[in-house]
Order: C-alpha cells, then sequence, then structure tokens
C-alpha cells in the first residue's frame, strides 16, 4: 500500500480500530474484570492509555518536540498522584537542549528511553534531582547529545527514543508548576508544516501497537499468581526495592501490596519518615490506575501527614471518613493497590527496622488500635483539605 499514500492511512486507521477492539476484548476476558467494580475503571484505563499513545505518535515529532502531559487528567500506567510527568519523542544520536525553572518541586528528574516500549522500558540515561546543577534562581539547562556539552549532560545514544520528566511535589500547594522546554539543536526557528500521509499511517500503526502492549502491562503488573513465590501479598508490605531495571526512577524505592476490605473494615498502615527528598503512599485500583485523588483523599506524602507523638505516620485506609488525619480513601473500591514511593535516600539498604505494615480491623474498633495522641480532623477541615488538592491539582495539569 505504499504507493498509494491515502489508501495506506485509511488502512492503518483501520488497523488503529481493530487494536481498540483487541483491546477491549483482552480486557473484558481477564480475571480484574470479573468484578464489577472494576469495569468502568477498565475502560478508563485504556481511554488514557489511547490518548497517550496517539498524542506521542501522531502529534510529537521528535524535530520538534512539545510535551505529552500525564497528570490527573490521566489516571493509567502506575502513575504517581504527586507527580507531573512531561514525555516526548527524540531521536538517537541527535542533540537537543532542555532547559526550565523550578518553583516548588521536591526533585526534578530526567530519563531517556530506548524503543518504542511505554509499559516496561529499557532506560539510556538518567540525571537525578541530586546530580543536576541549578541555578540560585531555580533556572537549569540540560544537553541530550552524543558529544558532552555543558555542566548538565546526557549522553544520547543511538537506540534512545524518549525523553521523560517527573516533577515531584511534596507540598501540594497553589503554585504553579515549574517550566520546562525542549528543542532539537539546529531546529529552532525551522519550518514544520502540516502532517503527511505516510507519517500519520506509521503513527496510527505505532498507537494501535501501544495500546495493546500497554494495557496488558498496566492489567498484568504486580498481579497475583496462585501458590507463586512472587505473588504480590494481600494487606501485608514486603520490603521495599529499586524498580530502576524495570524503567523505575533511579535511586528510588518501591513497594506494594493487595488491600481487600469489606465495607466494615479498615486497614491501620504505619510508616516512617526515612530522610530523603520525597516519600509517599497512594492508592491504585487492580489495572494500576491510581484511584481519583483531586477531589478524595486517596493519596499522602511525607509532608501532607500528620506525625504522631511516636514520630511515624499511622494512617486509615477505609471506605467511608474515619475522622483521622491521615486517612486513604478507597472511594468505596473493595480491592486494589497501596503503594509506597521512596525518593533521594540514596541506594543503601532500605531498612528493615522501616518496612511499611498494615493491619485489618474492623471499622468501629479503629481508635483501639492507634496510639494516644493520634491526629484527628473535623468534617470542615477534610472539606478545606480535599478544596486545597483540588487547586493545587487545577493549577499542575495545566499545559
Amino acid at each position: 500500500m505504499a504507493d498509494n499514500p491515502s489508501r495506506d492511512m485509511e488502512a492503518a486507521w483501520s488497523d488503529l480500530s481493530a487494536s481498540l477492539m483487541q483491546a477491549s476484548e483482552f480486557v473484558q476476558q481477564h480475571a480484574n474484570y470479573r468484578a464489577e467494580e472494576n469495569r468502568a475503571s477498565a475502560y478508563q484505563m485504556m481511554i488514557g492509555v489511547l490518548v497517550k499513545a496517539l498524542e506521542m505518535n501522531t502529534r510529537v515529532d521528535p524535530d520538534f518536540p512539545v510535551w505529552h502531559v500525564h497528570d490527573t487528567m490521566h489516571l493509567c500506567g502506575a502513575d504517581n498522584p504527586d507527580q507531573r510527568y512531561l514525555q516526548t519523542r527524540i531521536r538517537g544520536g541527535e542533540s537537543y537542549r532542555l532547559w526550565g525553572h523550578l518553583t516548588n518541586e521536591a526533585r526534578l528528574d530526567v530519563q531517556i528511553y530506548a524503543g518504542e516500549s511505554t509499559s516496561l522500558p529499557r532506560s539510556t540515561g538518567f540525571l537525578s534531582f541530586e546530580d543536576m546543577h541549578i541555578e540560585t534562581d531555580g533556572s537549569f539547562e540540560v544537553f541530550i547529545s552524543p558529544e558532552r556539552h555543558g555542566r548538565n549532560w546526557m549522553d544520547n545514544p543511538p537506540d534512545s527514543a524518549r525523553v521523560l520528566i517527573r516533577q515531584v511535589y511534596n507540598d501540594w500547594t497553589v503554585a504553579k508548576p515549574g517550566e520546562v522546554h525542549i528543542d532539537r539543536i539546529g531546529f529552532e526557528g525551522a519550518r514544520r508544516t502540516g502532517p503527511r500521509q505516510d507519517e500519520l499511517a506509521r503513527g496510527l500503526r505505532e498507537a494501535g501497537a501501544n495500546l495493546l502492549q500497554d494495557v496488558a502491562a498496566w492489567a498484568n503488573l504486580h498481579q497475583t499468581v496462585t501458590d507463586s513465590d512472587h505473588a504480590t501479598p494481600v494487606n501485608a508490605i514486603p520490603p521495599p526495592a529499586s524498580t530502576f531495571a524495570q524503567g523505575g526512577a533511579k535511586n528510588r524505592y518501591m513497594t506494594f501490596s493487595i488491600y481487600d476490605i469489606a465495607d466494615d473494615e479498615a486497614l491501620v498502615l504505619r510508616w516512617w519518615p526515612m530522610g530523603g527528598s520525597y516519600q509517599a503512599v497512594h492508592l491504585r485500583d487492580l489495572w494500576n490506575s491510581s484511584l481519583e485523588y483531586t477531589n478524595m483523599q486517596s493519596s499522602l506524602t511525607g509532608e501532607q501527614c500528620e506525625a504522631s507523638p511516636d514520630g511515624s505516620f499511622w494512617c486509615v485506609l477505609s471506605h467511608r471518613d474515619p475522622g483521622i488525619a491521615n486517612w486513604l480513601d478507597t472511594g468505596g473500591l473493595k480491592r486494589g493497590y497501596v503503594a509506597f514511593r521512596y525518593d533521594g535516600i540514596g541506594d543503601r539498604p532500605f531498612d528493615a527496622n522501616k518496612v511499611p505494615t498494615l493491619q485489618k480491623v474492623k471499622f468501629g474498633e479503629i481508635a483501639a488500635h492507634l496510639p494516644p495522641g493520634t491526629p484527628r480532623i473535623a468534617s470542615e477541615q477534610r472539606f478545606a483539605q480535599i478544596a486545597a488538592r483540588r487547586l493545587h491539582l487545577q493549577a499542575r495539569c495545566h499545559r
């Protein structure tokens, strides 16, 4: 069909439609889909994956890169409520300038990936916040190129395909997120015309391939396997470990558990300050999409948590408000994931004495399982708490 660009583009659109049907058939046959509470979220996950795949493959040009913004509008892909993800395509072996200005970010990390996979990618480069030179006014400049250039330099090997920025927020204030820009060097003032049929056909097919790959990957990530030594535990937290080899951030510790509670139950969760630049806990559904976090408190950073007199963070995970300041709201979802992230504590072994703990209790007996002095909250304060989250995330989701 290459000799007839119009027909090839039309065929590519049909291929994309077929990929959509194949993705929906996959989730409908998945074990998670058996529970009624997981069905709408399955389609929400597919919508988020599709939007990202279409933007990255049909709108983002590696010669004239712009950011695909992954935030509160896209709850999918093991996303982090405390991060604003900026991603664009680049050409391996070419030179790019990335620059911007920090505001109230806890950290900003830059990562380069090879290939087209977006779910379990291979990293070809990482520049951590600790290693980045930032001016006193918050401005920074990073060069991504085959030859060393500037104070902040990242090699761009021939197989590089994408660059990802993680803007991380500890304190969800109303301040606007910092600015991050990118240009391919030598193309800053070049003329870019409209789409070409052959390029659009290629992009549609790649978007369909990404859709199928990512829907399967996120549906099966941390999947519980009966009688497996590596099954994700239920209502118990395993020791945190690095996920860099699986495409995660460098020097980040993560851990996951499946929570499973009935309407009259809750989980009492205890975790500890670890001294890094960022740490947080948040809830996901079984498709590995964050629960709604703009208008309900399904996530908490270390700075957002109220510490108890013993110095640790005591939280309650439940379907309704227990009157505890550190509440993790499930929104009524009986079974999902609880995830922890720890950044900036280096590559030293995680303190085994500070692995988070979970205890299932009856909702009416929560108080008996919390230490004296556990911070409580009134309904008016909770309303203000949610309103503040909404203001911050409205500002943060602007492109």
